[in-house]
């Protein structure tokens, strides 16, 4: 049976079943596809954590309706983003209770635990949120802070003059930061110490996207895109900008990336795919790009976070690429033809995304059993409300990088 989540009239899925909607996609393995997904909505403050068969409201609300959710790279922390305020929470992972302990009692004294927001609260007019090398990086009025995943402490906060997004933290010693920052006319890469010491620096005007993985950071910038990289072969502090020469990508990336993988969907509306080649550089694997889907929702795509596949959302289908263009559609089969982007809002995971539908009161879980080469549909489950906002799904963000082999 089905569990649902019932809480101050919101009632959704758990998404977290025990079978899948038929006989045919039963596995025992869909326990280890579990997930907690909070969501926000535009009618009002409050924030529904919901996991594993029970859902409430936090204590704390957002500062106003409609928030928009950043999940951190980790898979583990997000932002809650509105035109003046972001806050922060932890999801909360549940403690394997002690061989003393019955199953029983350990449920009885967490279940009702829930995550409380951080008291970091960074105000700012229309602040932009980004991840960054394990911190979340706002710029907030014209400086960048950034507040550590870990601790969801404290901010830093930069200071060295206007900027225009939000910076990069590259690297982090006990006395020094290495960040890249823009300033609407640069991007710079500036040693942060006893003094601020600048170490390289390349014409940008418009940042379109940024995107950084544990090694490099992808930057779009007016029609170019560069590669970041910092060189700690040498005692001091290299920053590398490197641009990306191929004709094909002289416009504007939304760059994504995901278990060490960046993916852009570029201004033609093809996908390009970055992965390191045998020297341990950023290669492009094929400078043609493949297409997106036909109807692509406006910034409705996804990597997953353990192979960095794609996950593309259109009006009636999500859309699964591999990096070679290779495709699946799989059909949102309860949503209405009235359905259209608007109406949706997606989360993904480690081989797992979740789509709810406003429109046609529905949420689908979509997933990849273990040893399966295609997703399936693993629950569709009623949706009460008609105005969520926004959705992340907290969960382990897979470490394992993706298969570099291309025959």
């Amino acid at each position: 049976m089905n569990t649902m989540f019932k809480n101050s009239g919101i009632l959704l899925s758990t998404l977290i079943l025990a079978a899948c909607g038929s006989d045919d996609h039963h596995s025992d393995d869909h326990d280890e596809h579990a997930h907690s997904l909070m969501i926000s909505q535009q009618s009002t403050t409050t924030l529904s954590f919901l996991e594993e068969g029970s859902a409430e409201s936090l204590a704390q609300a957002a500062a106003d309706t409609g928030a928009q959710l950043l999940l951190s790279s980790t898979g583990e922390q997000a932002a809650i983003i509105t035109s003046g305020q972001v806050q922060f929470v932890s999801a909360h992972h549940e403690e394997d209770s002690t061989e003393e302990e019955s199953t029983e009692e350990a449920h009885s004294d967490e279940e009702h635990e829930l995550p409380e927001l951080s008291d970091t609260v960074v105000t700012a007019t229309n602040p932009v949120v980004i991840n960054t090398n394990g911190h979340f990086s706002v710029l907030a009025d014209g400086h960048t802070q950034f507040v550590p995943f870990e601790t969801l402490g404290a901010p830093e906060i930069l200071n060295l003059g206007t900027e225009t997004y939000p910076g990069l933290l590259l690297e982090e010693t006990a006395t020094e930061l290495v960040v890249l920052t823009f300033n609407g006319s640069n991007m710079t890469a500036t040693e942060i110490g006893e003094t601020n010491t600048s170490l390289n620096s390349e014409n940008c005007a418009v940042v379109n996207s940024v995107a950084q993985s544990a090694d490099f950071a992808v930057v779009s910038c007016d029609d170019a895109n560069f590669i970041v990289s910092l060189d700690e072969s040498g005692e001091d502090h290299v920053v590398n900008i490197d641009p990306l020469m191929d004709e094909s990508l002289s416009q504007a990336v939304q760059w994504k990336t995901a278990a060490g993988v960046f993916v852009g969907l570029g201004a033609d509306n093809k996908y390009y795919v970055l992965e390191k080649d045998e020297l341990y550089a950023l290669a492009l694997i094929d400078s043609a790009g493949f297409a997106a889907p036909a109807g692509l929702c406006s910034d409705a795509w996804a990597l997953d976070s353990l192979a960095a596949d794609i996950l593309a959302l259109t009006a009636t289908h999500v859309n699964v690429l591999d990096h070679e263009g290779g495709s699946d559609s799989i059909q949102l089969d309860q949503s209405p033809n009235s359905t259209t982007c608007e109406d949706l809002h997606m989360a993904t995971a480690s081989q797992a995304v979740f789509v709810l539908d406003n429109n046609g009161a529905v949420a689908y879980e979509i997933d990849k059993e273990d040893g399966s080469t295609e997703y399936h549909i693993h629950g569709r489950e009623t949706l009460s409300v008609n105005d969520v906002a926004s959705v992340v799904s907290f969960h382990e963000a897979g470490e394992e990088g993706h298969d570099h082999s291309h025959e």
